[in-house]
C-alpha cells in the first residue's frame, strides 16, 4: 500500500498540506502532475482552489484514502494496515491484545481474519510456494557440487 495513504499514530509520520500546512487526514488530494515529490493538498484547500508555483488548481488530481475494502467486506485498508502492525507488535496468537490495539474488531473478528486472509489463503501459501520453488531452482543452477575424494590434499 502506497504510504501515502496510510498514515501511522505518530503525528510527526503524517504528510503536511502544502496549502495551510496542517497534519493531513483521509481522505486528501494528491496532485496527478506535480513532482516527482508529492502536492498534497487536504480537502478545504482544494476546494477553494489552491496554486503554488508550478501547482494549478486544474491539474489532474487523485483523491487517497484506505477507507475501502480490500480483501474482504467490512475491514477497509486502513484496518488491515493496522491488524498487520498490531500482530507484529503484539504477537502472533495474542489476539486480545491485537484487537485493544485495533480498537475496532472483536479478538475473534481479529483472529478469524487473520487466519482466513493470512495464514490459510492459498493465493498467499502458492506464491510462498512458488518463491520457494524459483529460489531453489536458482540455486541448483548456480551451486557448484562437492565431490568428495580419499586424497585430502586434492582440495588444496
Amino acid at each position: 500500500m502506497d504510504r501515502l495513504a496510510s498514515f501511522g499514530n505518530d503525528p510527526s509520520d503524517k504528510p503536511r498540506c502544502r496549502g495551510c500546512s496542517s497534519n493531513l487526514v483521509e481522505p486528501y488530494i494528491k496532485c496527478a502532475e506535480c513532482g516527482p515529490s508529492p502536492f498534497l493538498l487536504c480537502l478545504q484547500c482544494f476546494t477553494r482552489g489552491f496554486e503554488f508555483k508550478k501547482h494549478e488548481s486544474d491539474h489532474k488530481y487523485e483523491i487517497m484514502t484506505s477507507d475501502f475494502p480490500v480483501l474482504e467486506p467490512g475491514w477497509t485498508a486502513q484496518e488491515e494496515m493496522a491488524l498487520l502492525e498490531a500482530v507484529m507488535d503484539c504477537g502472533f496468537g495474542n489476539w486480545q491484545d491485537v484487537a485493544y490495539q485495533m480498537r475496532t474488531k472483536s479478538k475473534e473478528e481479529c483472529e478469524a481474519h487473520y487466519m482466513k486472509n493470512f495464514i490459510n489463503n492459498p493465493l498467499f501459501s502458492s506464491t510462498l510456494l512458488n518463491l520457494r520453488q524459483k529460489e531453489e531452482a536458482r540455486t541448483a543452477d548456480t551451486a557448484i557440487p562437492f565431490k568428495p575424494t580419499d586424497d585430502p590434499q586434492a582440495h588444496l
